[in-house]
């Protein structure tokens, strides 16, 4: 059966699900899991925290349901500056995870979800920083196997249209498409937009190019973090992958693994 590759659990701070809600609802669509739960210390949380979780106890709660139908990974947030990718690195060497998603969820400067400062750059403005910030950050941080969600700022921005389009940033999104393919990691497919016409539209014009380009590989995650998305959307994404001749994967001890599908 198929992985869907990104998944939050009760261990990442903006989700509840438990691991047997998850795998109930994943069976009744015949896939299997990545769980991938948040570590963003670039980041905190509304109580000023920072987005991390226990990755020992983590570990030891999931040890039991790991193997074919469960592989236990984590989200990182990514960042440019030397101290985090020191930190990041020292977590993903100091842990047998079997996965490790890449993402980035703010420029440093804001918060891409929830800073409203965004909504004062033009559309123009805030991709190119964005997809300028996304690929010399996945340069820094060549270590991860799939980069998540390019889109994700589509989800929180007050323009007009936020879909992200390959036509409208043709050089920004070849340099960050060339940057994951000269360092073979993956391009996820993700669900979280992917049943909404002009974000659908958007993905896939960056997934056609980063064919045109040269990639092979992706992972199809759902971004879930209750358990009524999960398997929804996963047809769609398969769809995407096998419309431009893409190849499913997930990762098992950090090794790439073509999806049974």
């Amino acid at each position: 059966m198929p992985f869907d590759t990104h998944n939050h659990t009760k261990f990442s701070f903006d989700a509840e699900m438990t691991v047997d809600e998850a795998l109930k609802k994943a069976d009744k669509y015949n896939l299997n899991l990545v769980l991938t739960e948040h570590y963003d210390l670039n980041e905190r949380q509304e109580n000023g925290s920072a987005v991390d979780f226990a990755i020992n106890n983590y570990f030891d709660t999931y040890s039991s349901y790991r193997g074919d139908r469960l592989l236990l990974g984590i989200e990182l947030g990514l960042d440019n500056r030397k101290d985090y990718i020191a930190h990041n690195r020292k977590i993903i060497e100091s842990h047998p995870f079997d996965m490790v998603i890449g993402s980035v969820h703010n420029l440093q400067e804001f918060d891409l979800y929830s800073d409203r400062a965004k909504n004062f750059l033009s559309k123009q403005d805030f991709f190119t920083q964005y997809l300028l910030y996304a690929e010399h950050t996945i340069h820094q941080n060549p270590y991860i196997d799939t980069f998540a969600h390019i889109d994700y700022p589509c989800r929180y921005l007050n323009y007009r249209d936020n879909s992200l389009r390959y036509e409208d940033f043709p050089l920004l999104i070849d340099n960050l498409l060339f940057t994951l393919i000269e360092n073979d990691i993956c391009l996820e497919i993700n669900l979280r937009l992917i049943d909404q016409a002009p974000f659908r539209e958007g993905l896939e014009s960056i997934v056609r190019r980063y064919k045109e380009l040269g990639g092979r590989y992706v992972t199809i995650g759902g971004d879930n973090h209750t358990p009524d998305t999960i398997g929804t959307l996963y047809p769609l994404g398969l769809a995407m992958a096998k419309e431009y001749s893409l190849i499913p994967v997930y990762f098992k001890n950090r090794k790439r693994i073509i999806d049974e599908l």
